[in-house]
């Protein structure tokens, strides 16, 4: 997995065995030694590097014993021996150092927590069938990661494969990502639509934008929105701009984009609201959308629910995102609350950041 600050590749063990923080919403995507060196570096404030949650001094002190402790650094510096941690939270321990009972964790993007306990489920088809009866995603359309390894149901044998083969114990964090729709290679590609409509708040005429942002791998490239509504080089995708209806009291947005016509190097989509003046999306009435394949109309390619975001500037609601390895394309549940806005959207930036390294094209 590539560390999200230094760019490297790093073996998963080099990465937090869990969440740094009870309060992030979020698996760490950087390495723990980049997460040692931001923590020197900011010593009048400790907080995540990623969501800028502020660590409790426990907090920090399990991150600097882990560090300390670290057997790819024991590795490296060849030191002899060291004592074994003792158990957390009262869980059995094995004799590989390992808990054999206790809680695990599921985390969502949008930062839904789901525990589960050890003892009740052995395989990833127990898991994500545990985590249907809790989410009501069907198994599936999720896709698990831990420590930037994708859980397979089954190994190379076909024999059903094991929380243990993955390393998965006590305290373990999982990210969930959703698949909402799959859009095959083989299927004929229309326009990919997204339509928008939100009613004017009580306060008169405000906004609520609709922004595609385009990403070549994890780098942001390109933006669709009410200013930036087409490009020459790209013939086959647009921002209608504004359309608003002062009668009804209604605004519109529509983005359409031919995903087998876009450039080769765009590998991700991610679809955005934000609301202009209004302190949060909550002051727009009956807000809705829908996102569809000119094709099949009548199929709504991604499902959240815009009113779950009602106290937020901006949400993350989905990611189109491309297989490198046969183009085809699928729709990924998000739904991450986020600041910023179209007059500001490094914030928007930075939590797409977070999310980034999760969509793996492969």
């Amino acid at each position: 997995m590539k560390c999200t600050s230094c760019s490297l590749d790093k073996l998963s063990r080099e990465f937090p065995s869990d969440i740094i923080s009870q309060k992030c919403t979020h698996v760490s995507t950087y390495c723990l030694k980049c997460i040692i060196s931001n923590l020197q570096k900011n010593t009048s404030i400790r907080q995540c590097p990623e969501c800028s949650v502020v660590l409790t001094s426990k907090e920090i002190r399990d991150l600097n014993h882990a560090w300390e402790k670290a057997p790819f650094r024991i590795d490296i510096e060849n030191i002899s021996q060291i004592k074994a941690s003792s158990s957390k939270n009262n869980n059995e321990i094995n004799v590989n150092g390992n808990s054999t009972v206790g809680d695990f964790y599921v985390v969502l993007l949008n930062g839904q927590k789901i525990k589960l306990r050890l003892e009740n489920i052995k395989t990833i088809i127990g898991l994500k069938e545990a985590l249907r009866k809790q989410t009501g995603v069907e198994v599936s359309k999720q896709k698990l990661i831990h420590k930037g390894t994708e859980l397979n149901n089954y190994n190379t044998g076909r024999v059903q494969c094991s929380l243990n083969e993955y390393g998965i114990v006590a305290e373990s964090h999982i990210q969930l990502i959703v698949l909402l729709y799959s859009i095959s290679k083989e299927l004929s590609i229309q326009n990919l639509t997204f339509e928008l409509y939100w009613g004017y708040p009580a306060n008169g005429c405000d906004y609520l934008d609709g922004t595609c942002m385009l990403y070549t791998g994890n780098t942001f490239w390109r933006k669709y929105d009410y200013q930036s509504t087409i490009y020459n080089d790209i013939p086959n995708m647009s921002h209608s701009g504004d359309i608003m209806n002062h009668v009804d009291r209604r605004g519109h947005h529509r983005i359409v984009a031919n995903l087998s016509n876009l450039p080769a190097n765009v590998t991700k989509l991610y679809f955005i609201l934000s609301s202009w003046n209004s302190p949060n999306i909550g002051h727009f009435p009956n807000p809705s959308f829908r996102m569809y394949d000119s094709s099949t109309p009548n199929i709504n390619l991604c499902t959240y629910t815009i009113q779950q975001a009602a106290s937020s500037q901006a949400v993350i609601m989905c990611c189109v995102g491309k297989n490198n390895l046969d183009s085809s394309w699928a729709v990924y549940e998000v739904g991450k609350l986020s600041a910023g806005n179209a007059k500001n959207y490094v914030p928007v930036e930075y939590t797409i950041g977070t999310l980034d390294p999760f969509f793996i094209t492969n």
